[in-house]
Parts: C-alpha cells; sequence; structure tokens
C-alpha cells in the first residue's frame, strides 16, 4: 500500500499525466517501425544484410550528432518543448517520405536527416520530466522515470503487435502512416499542453557548463559509458537480427516476431516499477551489473534454440536486462551530470545510439557471412565485455556528482 500511496503521489508533479500520455504515444510511434526497419529494408527495399546494417549506421550517426547539438541547445538556450516538437515533426516529414521513397541513397538521407532529429524527442521528454521533478521538490526522480519507463515500454506491449495487422492488411505504407499519424498526436498534446520551460531558471545560469571531453575522459566514466555502450551494441544486434532469425533461419512468421517483442514489453511494465523501489535501496551500479548478467543468459539461450516459441519464456531475460539497465540508466546519467538533464539524458541515449550504430553494422555482416544464430553468440561476448567493465564501476553516483563539479569549467 505504501509503494502504491508513492506511485500516486507522482500525479502530484507539474505536467506528469501529460508527460506520461505523450510518453506512452511516443512509444507506440517507435514500437510501429523499428522493430520492423530491417524487414523494410530487406524485403520492400531489396537491401542486402550489408547495405541494411550500413543504412542503419548512418541513421545513428545523425542521431548522436544532431541529439548532443539540441541536447546542450536545450540545457543553455532553448526552451525543451520546442527541442520536442522540432523532432516530432521531423519523425512526421521521414515517415511520411518513407511511405513513397524506395531509392536507398534517398531513404538514407531522409533517414540522416528526419530519423536522427527525431531521435531527440526521447532524451528530451526524459529531461523535461527530470526538470518538473526536480522543481516540484518531490525525492522520487528514480521512481518518477522509472514509471515513464513503465509507459513507454507499455507502448511496446500494444505496438509491435498492432504494427503486425497492420504490416500484414496494409504493407509498409500503411505502417509508416500510422506512425506518422500517431507522431501527430504526439506533437499536439507537446504543443497544448506542455509549458516552455525558462532557460534562465533551468539552465543554472550561474555555473559554467561541464566540459565533457574533461568528463567523458575520466576512468571510471569511460568505463561506464564503454559497459553501456556494448550493452546497446548487443540489444541492437538482438533487435536487428531478432525478426529476420525467426522468418529465415526458424521459419516463424512476422506475427510471431511481433509476439516476441510485445510479451517482452508486457514482462518490462511490472519489473520497471520493481526496480525503480530496488533504486532507492541499492547501487544502481550493483543492479546494472545484475541486469547484463541477464543479458548474457538471454543471448546465449536464443543462440541454441530450435524453435519459434522456445523463445517465448526466454523474453524474461531479455526484460529483466532491459528493466534494469534501460531503465536505472536515465536516471543513473542524470545524476552523473545533474544541472544538465538534456545533455545527460542525451549522453545515456547516445550510448544507445553508437550501439545501433556499430551493433547494425556488425548483425548484417555477421549475419551476411556466418548466419543469423550466430549474432546472438556475439551479442553474449559483448555483454560479458561489459559486464567485466561494469565491474571496475564501485563507486557511488554521489562520488560521480562531486567529479562532476571538478571538471566543470
Amino acid at each position: 500500500m505504501h509503494k502504491l500511496k508513492q506511485i500516486w503521489a507522482l500525479f502530484s508533479i507539474p505536467n506528469y499525466t501529460i508527460l506520461i500520455i505523450s510518453t506512452l504515444l511516443l512509444g507506440i510511434c517507435i514500437s510501429f517501425t523499428y522493430p520492423f526497419l530491417s524487414l523494410f529494408g530487406v524485403d520492400e527495399v531489396g537491401m542486402s544484410p550489408s547495405y541494411l546494417g550500413y543504412f542503419m549506421t548512418v541513421t545513428a550517426a545523425s542521431s548522436v550528432l544532431i541529439s548532443t547539438v539540441l541536447g546542450r541547445l536545450s540545457d543553455r538556450y532553448w526552451g525543451r518543448k520546442w527541442v520536442i516538437i522540432l523532432s516530432v515533426s521531423a519523425a512526421i516529414i521521414g515517415y511520411i517520405l518513407f511511405i513513397y521513397v524506395r531509392n536507398y541513397y534517398v531513404l538514407l538521407a531522409v533517414s540522416f536527416l528526419c530519423l536522427g532529429t527525431a531521435s531527440s524527442a526521447f532524451p528530451q521528454m526524459f529531461a523535461y520530466a527530470r526538470e518538473e521533478v526536480n522543481r516540484s521538490g518531490s525525492k522520487q526522480a528514480d521512481m518518477a522515470i522509472n514509471t515513464l519507463r513503465m509507459f513507454f515500454s507499455l507502448a511496446w506491449v500494444i505496438g509491435p503487435a498492432i504494427a503486425a495487422v497492420l504490416l500484414a492488411s496494409a504493407g509498409f505504407q500503411g505502417l509508416f502512416l500510422s506512425a506518422a499519424v500517431t507522431y501527430g498526436i504526439v506533437f499536439l498534446f507537446v504543443l497544448i499542453f506542455l509549458k516552455n520551460s525558462n532557460r534562465q531558471e533551468t539552465a543554472q545560469k550561474n555555473e559554467a557548463p561541464v566540459n565533457l571531453r574533461k568528463f567523458l575522459l575520466k576512468p571510471r566514466i569511460a568505463g561506464v559509458l564503454g559497459s553501456f555502450i556494448l550493452l546497446s551494441v548487443a540489444s541492437t544486434m538482438s533487435l536487428v537480427n531478432l525478426p529476420l532469425y525467426v522468418t529465415r533461419t526458424l521459419h516463424g512468421s512476422q506475427s510471431d516476431v511481433g509476439v516476441l517483442f510485445s510479451v517482452a514489453a508486457a514482462v518490462e511494465i511490472p519489473l520497471l516499477i520493481g526496480v525503480g523501489i530496488l533504486a532507492a535501496k541499492y547501487r544502481k551500479s550493483k543492479l546494472i551489473k545484475i541486469g547484463a548478467v541477464f543479458a548474457i543468459a538471454y543471448y546465449a539461450l536464443v543462440a541454441v534454440t530450435p524453435i519459434v516459441w522456445a523463445i517465448v519464456p526466454m523474453q524474461f531475460l531479455s526484460a529483466v536486462a532491459v528493466s534494469i539497465v534501460m531503465g536505472l540508466g536515465i536516471s543513473y546519467f542524470q545524476d552523473l551530470l545533474p544541472q544538465e538533464p538534456g545533455t545527460a539524458t542525451t549522453l545515456y541515449s547516445n550510448t544507445s545510439v553508437i550501439g545501433n550504430m556499430l551493433g547494425g553494422i556488425i548483425a548484417g555482416s555477421v549475419a551476411e557471412w556466418f548466419g543469423f544464430r550466430i549474432v546472438f553468440i556475439v551479442c553474449a561476448v559483448m555483454a560479458a565485455i561489459a559486464f567485466l567493465l561494469l565491474l571496475t564501476d564501485r563507486e557511488s553516483s554521489v562520488q560521480a556528482i562531486e567529479e562532476h563539479n571538478s571538471v566543470s569549467t
């Protein structure tokens, strides 16, 4: 009962309900498209696995570049609301163009400009939430962020299944049109309901911005970044490879792909709340190590499975790993840079984007040369290396904050 009261208290945070709705819709938008991009590239556009890898890599590279710039601007100058609107508008334009364009190089350009800009919506939404939590004086930042992450996962319960139906009935044109319309709804919610933050209040103008180069080169921070990047590489390889592994190697259907993604997201929902509660009692670094172990187990077991439906119960392992690593990752990075939530959340998001950039091309190359099953073995190795890097992280978030202050210029 006490935990339910804690969750209910989150709704007293200004704009929190609107953020939940917007995050849910944003998650639906992403879940409509991302699981099926590899099928779109191979089956609709005719990309080879290697060219698919290049496509995913270019999109990821633009996401790192554009979201980093927008993250810094949102912390120091621009209102965060307008950065979200810009990102969502780019997504609408991009997916409308995806309906009509089938030329590989034109799609590459659209992906670079539009999807790269659209990637800023996720970190900016969570940075806006962290600012609202801080302004409200709430002491439940971890719970607030994890609850938002839970609704993002809820979107993945229903999104891939709906997308699979849309794909079967209306093809990729119907799928991308639905994504564009849903992004349009997010646009309206943000435009109408979210208030624009005052940069003079939120940018901590009396403090110099952090020197990112010095901060990122500190051994502990570099180790944390490396581990998150490797875990993201493994996750991306798995996400890109799973639809093709199911349909080509295990001879499953597109509907099976939607079921697997939905089951994993459904299990994540209660786990995210539990992880938020555990984060108040245990150090995040310890919990993240546990998440890495579950990731290793998931990839190893999927690599040896003989049938599609054997993967369904394995989604519990995947859900635990995602709930811990991805759920706590946002608040963990925000703790590292408490005065710059936009930069911090973008930094976390960029570990995922860099993982996409590397994971896409590695997955494509490994699949083309060695087969889809071997990709999961490589994922397990990546997760194991990440776990070893995490073993060097023995300092608390409070110590990291003190380090942040020492490298500010």
